[in-house]
Formats: structure tokens, C-alpha cells, sequence
């Protein structure tokens, strides 16, 4: 009767573990073209106002980059492949891996037309050189 007992409850057991193993298999199941973003851009203009980061998900198969520009309420939808769409990627899971705010990743650097930091640069060197050969003058 021992024997039984005990093999009705491995089979109880197994039973379990097969019907949970199949829900939760079914409820990851990828549906096709259920993602919030089906066109994307490449990149956009202006200043960012908002950013939100979906990573890929039982709904969506693709990470979904959306921002929302200053001066509009439309939400956009970057590529996450364009440079633009992965740099914010980066930028927002170091946000929430450091739990910072992700407002510093909508700032972004303008480059300076015609080597403006480069004759900053030069400026600097120029000023500290000539430091130097006027402290080495002197002595």
C-alpha cells in the first residue's frame, strides 16, 4: 500500500510541474505585431523632453526607444540601431541601474561649428605654454 501512496504522488508531482511549466511557457509567448512603436525614425531634432525605454517583452520582440520633444506633445519612435536610439539606450540603463533620474540622459551635447573646441584648446595650450617659458625666464 506504501508503494502505491507513493507513486500517486510522484505522478501528482510530475503532473504540477508539467502544468505549470506549460502556463508559464504560454504566457511568454511572442504575438506579432502587438509592439507601441511599428515605424521608427533614425533621429530628431530639438530638445528632448521626456524618454522612455521598453525592453523587449512577450508583446514585442524589439527594445522601444520613445521620446517626446519640447514645444510637442507627439511622442517619436527611434530606431534602437540608429546612433541616436542607442546612445539614450545606454544612457537610460546606467539611469536605472545607478537609480538616477533619467532626465540627464535628455541633454545632449551640441558640436561646435568650424573646430570651436579645438581653438578653445588651442587657446589653453598657447596660454600655458607661454606660462611656462615666462616662470622658466625668470629664473
Amino acid at each position: 500500500m506504501a508503494l502505491y501512496l507513493q507513486s500517486v504522488c510522484q505522478l501528482a508531482f510530475l503532473s504540477i510541474c508539467c502544468a505549470l511549466i506549460t502556463v508559464r511557457e504560454s504566457d511568454s509567448t511572442f504575438v506579432p505585431g502587438r509592439c507601441m512603436c511599428p515605424k521608427t525614425q533614425q533621429g530628431v531634432r530639438g530638445q528632448l523632453k521626456d524618454l522612455t525605454v521598453y525592453h523587449k517583452n512577450p508583446s514585442c520582440d524589439k527594445v522601444t526607444v520613445i521620446v517626446t520633444l519640447r514645444g510637442g506633445n507627439q511622442p517619436l519612435c527611434l530606431s534602437p540601431e540608429a546612433p541616436l536610439g542607442k546612445q539614450l539606450i545606454r544612457c537610460w540603463n546606467r539611469a536605472q541601474k545607478l537609480r538616477r533620474d533619467v532626465k540627464v540622459c535628455l541633454r545632449r551635447r551640441r558640436k561646435n561649428k568650424r573646430g570651436g573646441q579645438q581653438r578653445q584648446r588651442s587657446k589653453l595650450r598657447s596660454q600655458g605654454q607661454s606660462r611656462n617659458t615666462s616662470s622658466s625666464n625668470s629664473q
